[in-house]
């Protein structure tokens, strides 16, 4: 039998399967979305009652998804011929909430198939029309703001008769609010609304049963795959009922959704009459409950009223009874809706002035609820062409260009001038800091102060210092150095710090590569039979992407030097200007994600493979990594999922500036000062790469201890900011790590003459400018993710419902001293020798003792 879904609701229908649906609520793209909407919403609910909606908007404004969809939005406005976004802030956060559970994909149960139409734009293709739609004999309860939804399911799957009610399907709803129950319709019950009210009467939810999903096409966003509480695969796709679509399919083809049966006829009746109270204000209500409600009166203008003469002209007075549901629900609702840039308000003020509409005397409220619900759905690129020729008709221009902001600098948070302000006045401090940053643009003066750091301290690797978090073990300079920048913000500038700062480590290589590819080629000559040379004990430091890890490992576990009488394993680097995601997905550079992780603290690791090329041993992983790419690399790599793998806060993730919009300078055709920088870095690298032993840097140890502290107490005082006290923990080893091979090379000479130097305010102002940038780097990119992850523990802390059964619930509602015949009141036992073995197992466990005959105690106040 088939079953039908849309990717998203403004595209066409396909055919269901398993496969699909299983993938669909697996996604963790959807999964991703509805969490998202129900945290926006959860927030959007406490700033109503709080009265902080102003403050709440403002939150939202400023995080980076937002300024994404609204960039995105922006944008295809741009394209438009008319203005679609809203221009207030509260009604764009209200459709970037409402877009978060309208951009799933939905399926509809009721339906096997629709037959080919034409949209509004004349696109044939299987389009979800009532009318065209075929029964499949599957109704849908859709229980709206159940309280307690998992107890109620839970309670459901316990009873007896569940496998007699026909249930193929429970889930809760995006919103977390809502549970829908897809079964068997019955034809005896009747259509399927009265098969929802008859289902929810069963099961204790009719207070809840929502009418407004009454139409076979309407569909249901797909649930989280942990929001799926019960199904049924084999019924939900195989069953079917041809006899019921024979009765009821062309009454819902002609329009007739009402129900047929007198009793729930009745109830919606008195449903109407209770609403009538409510349905002056909920014409000013805004798309859901959760938003602020408006009781503004609506304003129309001369063009307001032109279009609504038009539209009067178009449906004539009146429209046939059965047809005006659905002509508001598909059509109408939402040209108004597109009319007036999704504003319920003014979409229901001219609703309500249409001579049909005035005729058509609709239950109170259901105008209001089909505008609200069109007003939720996202606006497509472009006016539908029947709306479009009534406009015109009307006289309204569709021409005036729409300007689009476009002077929003979203890394303006950061105080890029005074970072490279302050590092131009350490050019004449600190040795080659001016021949590393001078030759390019200040924005990326910043980054190239870590990633020629990363560079220098990999060259004196050997080098190490006591920090206070483990004294009694050498810390090394390691470095995950991250730089994100649109494309050409200037990512190749790696190539020349990389070529003269690591010099010797790519000479290394050189060596290494050529005496490997020599050994390969001579063992190949000998063929299979002879004897194999040894393979040269030299190694490679350098690996790129496309490296196994056999390779990468060797070189892991036997690079190594005497330091200070212990051994010292040498770092590895990976420099790229484009950091590659597709490798890691299959082949050579698998399972070295943890491996980056291990190298933040060079961690031990080990390998114990049984074939031969591999090479077995323990080792710790010391790993430099300086890497660029742009901020859709950088989603992939740190996002809602994967926020909470320690990742983030082991990188310095340093933006790459904003384009100023200046032409580099033409210069000479040779570059003499650019060539003498490059000397300069290329001598200090081979002096660096022979730097071995203790750095004296205790001083800068006991300074970011307390810089750390300083933090540590601002994040106590913002009630305990768990998100701020996370990304400032590991500031401090960037700060000493940066700072260390400055330092090292501005007391070189006082180092040579005395063995050793004295950390000066120069050198703790240096510091201090590492750590400012850390840190706000890491809350500009990693703040808002790791604020919501803590956000949504404690949310989900909260709504943690006590388990309990019935048993446990007697149990608790015992006084603390009982009698036998009390406990079998409480237990519902007959008489009081039914409860005796329930009482010498409660005596067994200890959670009641004897006091006297036929009196008892408890023990514990809880089972």
């Amino acid at each position: 039998m088939k079953r039908t879904f849309q990717s998203n609701i403004n595209q066409p229908t396909q055919e269901l399967t398993e496969q699909a649906l299983k993938g669909m609520i697996e996604h963790p793209k959807n999964n991703e979305l509805i969490d998202s909407y129900r945290l926006m919403k959860s927030k959007m609910a406490e700033a109503v009652a709080h009265q902080e909606v102003e403050e709440f908007v403002k939150s939202v404004v400023e995080t980076q998804d937002y300024k994404s969809y609204l960039a995105e939005e922006l944008r295809k406005d741009a394209r438009r011929k008319n203005k679609r976004m809203p221009s207030d802030d509260l009604k764009r956060v209200q459709l970037y909430i409402s877009q978060k559970k309208s951009s799933l994909p939905a399926v509809i149960p009721t339906v096997t198939h629709f037959t080919e139409s034409a949209d509004r734009w004349g696109r044939i293709g299987l389009w979800r029309v009532q009318k065209n739609g075929y029964l499949s004999a599957l109704a849908v309860l859709d229980g709206d703001h159940v309280l307690n939804p998992e107890q109620r399911i839970e309670e459901w799957l316990a009873r007896e008769d569940f496998d007699k009610l026909g249930i193929v399907w429970i889930f809760i709803t995006p919103s977390g609010e809502g549970v829908k129950v897809v079964f068997k319709a019955r034809e005896e019950w009747g259509n399927l609304q009265d098969n929802a009210y008859q289902m929810a009467e069963i099961l204790g939810i009719l207070d809840y049963c929502d009418s407004q999903t009454k139409n076979s096409d309407h569909a249901h966003f797909i649930p989280k795959a942990s929001d799926v509480k019960y199904i049924d695969w084999q019924e939900f796709f195989t069953y079917e009922n041809p006899v019921y679509e024979q009765k009821y399919g062309e009454a819902y083809r002609r329009g007739e959704s009402e129900p047929t049966q007198p009793r729930w006829q009745e109830l919606e009746r008195q449903r109407r009459e209770s609403r009538k109270q409510t349905a002056g204000k909920a014409s000013t209500q805004i798309i859901d409950t959760t938003q602020p409600q408006v009781e503004t009166p609506v304003e129309l203008s001369e063009e307001d009223e032109a279009f609504i003469k038009v539209l009067n002209e178009y449906y004539g007075p009146n429209l046939p009874p059965h047809t005006k549901h659905d002509r508001m629900q598909t059509e109408t609702s939402h040209w108004l809706c597109y009319y007036n840039d999704n504003d319920p308000q003014k979409a229901i003020a001219m609703a309500k002035r249409l001579d049909w509409v005035k005729e058509w005397n609709p239950n109170p409220g259901e105008v209001e609820d089909l505008c609200q619900s069109a007003a939720k759905k996202k606006l497509l690129t472009r006016y539908p062409k029947a709306l479009k020729e009534l406009m015109d008709k009307a006289g309204i221009n569709l021409e005036q260009p729409v300007a689009v902001a476009n002077n929003v600098n979203p890394l303006a948070v950061l105080p890029f001038e005074r970072w490279c302000d302050t590092i131009e006045s350490f050019f004449d401090v600190y040795p080659c800091l001016r021949e590393v940053c001078e030759p390019h643009p200040r924005r990326l003066w910043p980054f190239l102060l870590f990633a020629s750091a990363a560079m220098m301290g990999t060259c004196m690797d050997l080098t190490y210092y006591y920090f206070y978090a483990n004294r009694g073990e050498r810390t090394r300079l390691n470095y995950i150095i991250w730089g994100v920048g649109d494309p050409t913000s200037g990512k190749h500038t790696l190539e020349r710090l990389m070529d003269h700062l690591l010099a010797p480590i790519i000479s290394e290589g050189e060596i290494a590569d050529d005496s490997t590819n020599t050994w390969k080629s001579e063992t190949d000559a000998k063929g299979a039979n002879k004897e194999k040379d040894l393979r040269p004990a030299i190694y490679n430091r350098m690996f790129g992407y496309r490296t196994s890890n056999s390779e990468f490992i060797r070189s892991l576990i036997n690079c190594k030097e005497e330091v200070d009488g212990e051994m010292m394993g040498r770092h590895m680097v990976t420099v790229s200007s484009e950091k590659d995601l597709e490798i890691g997905k299959t082949g050579s550079w698998i399972s070295k994600s943890n491996m980056i992780l291990l190298s933040f603290h060079g961690e031990y690791d080990d390998q114990h493979y049984s074939n031969k090329q591999s090479v077995s041993g323990r080792y710790r992983v010391f790993w430099n990594m300086v890497e660029t790419f742009t901020p859709p690399t950088l989603t992939k790599l740190v996002n809602e999922r994967s926020v909470n793998s320690g990742l983030d806060t082991r990188t310095g993730t340093i933006p790459m500036g904003e384009e100023d919009f200046k032409m580099l300078p033409l210069g000479e055709k040779e570059d003499t000062k650019t060539a003498e920088y490059n000397k300069t870095l290329l001598q200090w690298s081979y002096k660096l790469d022979q730097r071995r032993g203790e750095l004296p840097l205790w001083p800068l140890v006991e300074h970011v201890h307390k810089w750390c502290d300083d933090r540590r107490a601002i994040a106590e005082f913002n009630d305990r900011d768990k998100a701020d006290w996370l990304l400032v923990k590991r500031c401090p080893y960037y700060g000493i790590n940066v700072s260390a091979p400055w330092i090292d090379m501005r007391h070189w000479e006082e180092r040579e003459k005395t063995g050793t130097y004295v950390i000066d305010d120069q050198d703790l102002a240096l510091c201090n400018l590492v750590l400012d940038i850390q840190y706000r780097t890491q809350h500009f990119w990693y703040y808002e993710l790791h604020r919501q992850y803590y956000e949504n523990q404690l949310r989900d802390a909260a709504k943690q419902r006590r388990r309990t059964n019935k048993f446990v619930e007697c149990f608790r509602q015992l006084p603390e001293e009982f009698t036998t015949e009390k406990f079998a009141q409480v237990f519902g036992y007959a008489n009081n020798r039914s409860g005796q073995k329930t009482l010498e197992r409660l005596l067994d466990d200890k959670a009641i003792e004897r006091t006297m005959r036929g009196n008892y105690k408890k023990l514990v106040s809880e089972l």
